[in-house]
């Protein structure tokens, strides 16, 4: 979970080697020059770059299988919006658990709720800690996700916060460190907007990136230029070339064009050429930037009022020129976007602990199964309100065994249960 802790200080090159053009990134982190292997990339010389990020499009492009589409479709109908990540074989491996579900399970599960045309998420994350017999339930703040390149480092702060809020209740309470607890459940709620107006937010600022945009807000605050008419002319330009002619421009549209790329390897978010248009008669071009949804579809161009490279420029300077500190808790930060994260949590004030009484248990029956591949450990959809019970009255059903059913079958679905003990039954997960 330390891709985000320090700022990678890349250079995103582009160089010539025989008849071929070629565009590779490297990054220096701790004094260490790092050459990047999932980001070169190799075209003809008389090519335009587009076809740099045409030929690996897909390999950023997230795509559903029939199954999780499936399982997806369920999920709106049923209006599920609450999900537990189960691993029983973490009682004694507290870190391992939380660390590979909040890089990997978490972000992948709001990755794929992201599809079918969500524009923006709402999530929290419970933990159910067991310690000295007793069940705690620690739960973080509700973050907005408005562009789905944010998810891995909103997930990443959450899993900071969250894990040392955890680590300081325990210290002071019990007297106990992390690893003499387990953690076997974690629980996701999650709101899903479709329609952007919703949310209240601009229009022009929902779709972009949070390191983006945090960029472009400090380098301009100047209004578009560009008149609707202009933009929708445009607009139907890009889509009819990009189709017909796969990334082949005219050179008489007379605009540059950007995409946004992210490294697979240390999670950056880079801007690069797409299309590049001469300059005539001492007038600069507008610059736009590409923007697509997560399976790669179009959405819409974005204008950039400042030239992308001062942009760029600017915003690395600035954020490594001065330490990053919380006005209202003192935390330090090396980047800004994490920072930013932090203070729409509100430092913590709204993360809470609660507690389970030794002897109550809850029980969320007919659960929807998600793929154990899909999402690393196990994964359910409450489609239930839970029932909380005394461990006397609890009686084992024989329908909560799902061990022999469809993935997809809601019905005698399985059920999640949340107590100290360790039970032994047909409801109980392995």
């Amino acid at each position: 979970m330390n891709l985000y802790d320090e700022e990678a200080i890349s250079s995103f090159v582009f160089g010539s080697r025989g008849n071929q053009q070629t565009f590779h990134h490297r990054w220096q982190l701790d004094g260490k020059l790092q050459e990047c292997i999932s980001c070169f990339s190799s075209i003809d010389a008389d090519e335009p770059p587009s076809q740099h990020w045409l030929q690996h499009g897909r390999e950023q492009q997230s795509q559903l299988s029939k199954q999780q589409q499936a399982l997806l479709d369920i999920i709106e109908a049923r209006q599920i919006d609450t999900f537990f990540i189960c691993d029983e074989s973490a009682k004694d491996d507290l870190e391992s658990f939380m660390s590979d579900s909040c890089s990997r399970a978490v972000p992948e599960l709001l990755r794929w709720l992201f599809h079918n045309g969500a524009q923006r998420l709402e999530f929290n994350l419970t933990c159910y800690v067991n310690v000295l017999s007793q069940v705690y339930i620690f739960q973080s703040g509700t973050l907005a996700v408005q562009h789905h390149y944010d998810i891995e480092e909103c997930v990443s702060v959450i899993y900071d916060m969250i894990t040392q809020r955890i680590e300081n209740y325990l210290t002071s309470s019990h007297g106990v460190g992390l690893d003499e607890c387990s953690i076997t459940r974690l629980r996701i709620q999650v709101k899903r907007t479709r329609d952007e107006h919703e949310s209240g937010c601009r229009v022009g600022d929902l779709e972009l990136p949070l390191p983006l945009q945090l960029r472009h807000e400090a380098a301009t605050t100047s209004c578009s230029t560009t008149s609707e008419a202009e933009l929708a002319s445009l607009h139907a330009a890009y889509v009819k070339h990009q189709r017909e002619c796969n990334g082949y421009f005219p050179s008489n549209m007379r605009v540059n064009l950007y995409g946004l790329q992210q490294c697979q390897t240390t999670k950056e978010l880079y801007v690069v050429p797409y299309h590049i248009s001469e300059t005539l008669q001492q007038r600069p071009n507008k610059n736009f930037l590409i923007l697509n949804n997560i399976q790669g579809e179009f959405q819409r161009l974005h204008e950039l009022q400042t030239p992308i490279e001062k942009s760029q420029k600017s915003g690395n300077a600035n954020s490594r020129a001065r330490a990053l500190q919380c006005r209202r808790c003192r935390a330090q930060f090396k980047c800004r976007s994490r920072l930013h994260i932090h203070q729409q949590l509100r430092c913590g004030q709204d993360f809470s602990v609660d507690s389970i009484h030794p002897d109550i248990m809850e029980i969320y029956e007919q659960c929807l199964p998600i793929s154990h591949s899909v999402f690393q450990f196990n994964c359910y959809g409450i489609t239930k309100p839970k029932t909380v019970m005394q461990k006397s009255q609890f009686v084992p059903r024989v329908e909560c065994d799902w061990r022999g059913k469809s993935s997809v079958k809601v019905q005698n679905g399985p059920c999640v249960i949340i107590s100290n003990a360790q039970l032994s039954s047909p409801c109980k997960l392995s």
